[in-house]
């Protein structure tokens, strides 16, 4: 079982601006991107948007465009919105994801991770995009969720979880060998300085960062999803290590806009004396 992230390690000297170059370069073109066709998504709340499932991607194309380079993420802390490079290429990324989904809007940059995998989470005024880079030959594939990430049920939110299976058994070229792995993303307040999540008898911590959390959870290349119906437990804590909220609390309660009275999370049914006020997010 794992609480903590491995250390960031330091790149040999000249290595960090090389691999800048590279990215710059590998955006700097006309972008390819594919539509995000079949997310299996379950709507937990007007809010919390939960997707659990396989998320199923058009086939990679026959020309593949190489994988976006990334500097490697820092480890689980609440930082500024900086991620070591340039704004041009911080709006390619954007712009590129955004397009993956066919939506037309803004998306903006929240996180931007170099693991196993190379993802971005990014938010729009209605969605949260759960944006792959190289994946499968493609330079930018989004999932994506609706809601309204204007207000937060208390300290934090849990807007997407998803569940890949493994490369063996994915079919798309290039993708032997690549890991399965389960995604949760979502948003967090000020207090917030932790989150951990915990789901198949393991816990890990996720990166709090502008405002958002994100984990992937890695499995072998022949993972099969051996259960859809899998909820992680997330819970949230404060810089000294005080609980703030669970993820079964939030099931549990509804919220509403304190400008309208509207409930934005939980059951829309329930008189509103009996929900909590939601907060606004950042």
């Amino acid at each position: 079982m794992t609480s903590m992230l491995p250390p960031t390690r330091d790149l040999p000297p000249g290595r960090q601006t090389r691999i800048r170059a590279e990215l710059e370069r590998a955006v700097a073109g006309r972008r390819r991107t594919s539509r995000f066709t079949v997310p299996l998504l379950a709507a937990a709340a007007a809010v919390a948007v939960v997707a659990t499932g396989v998320v199923l991607l058009r086939p990679a194309p026959t020309d593949p465009s190489p994988a976006v380079h990334i500097t490697t993420a820092p480890p689980p802390t609440t930082t500024s919105a900086d991620f070591g490079l340039p704004p041009e290429t911080v709006a390619e990324i954007e712009d590129g994801c955004a397009k993956s989904t066919g939506m037309v809007g803004k998306a903006k940059l929240h996180q931007l991770l170099n693991e196993q995998t190379q993802w971005a989470l990014l938010y729009t005024d209605r969605e949260y995009l759960d944006c792959h880079l190289g994946e499968a030959g493609m330079k930018y594939n989004s999932g994506f969720g609706q809601l309204n990430p204007k207000w937060l049920p208390g300290h934090f939110s849990v807007d997407g979880v998803s569940a890949h299976a493994g490369g063996d058994l994915d079919g798309r070229p290039g993708t032997v060998g690549k890991p399965g792995y389960r995604t949760v993303v979502g948003r967090v307040d000020a207090r917030v300085a932790k989150v951990t999540i915990s789901i198949d008898d393991r816990t890990e911590e996720a990166k709090v960062a502008n405002g958002t959390y994100a984990l992937r959870l890695y499995y072998p290349s022949n993972w099969a999803i051996t259960n859809l119906e899998a909820q992680p437990s997330v819970q949230a804590f404060d810089a000294e290590g005080k609980l703030l909220g669970t993820s079964s609390d939030l099931w549990e309660s509804c919220f509403f806009n304190p400008e309208n009275g509207e409930i934005v999370h939980g059951d829309r049914r329930k008189p509103k004396d009996q929900c909590q006020v939601a907060t606004p997010w950042k």
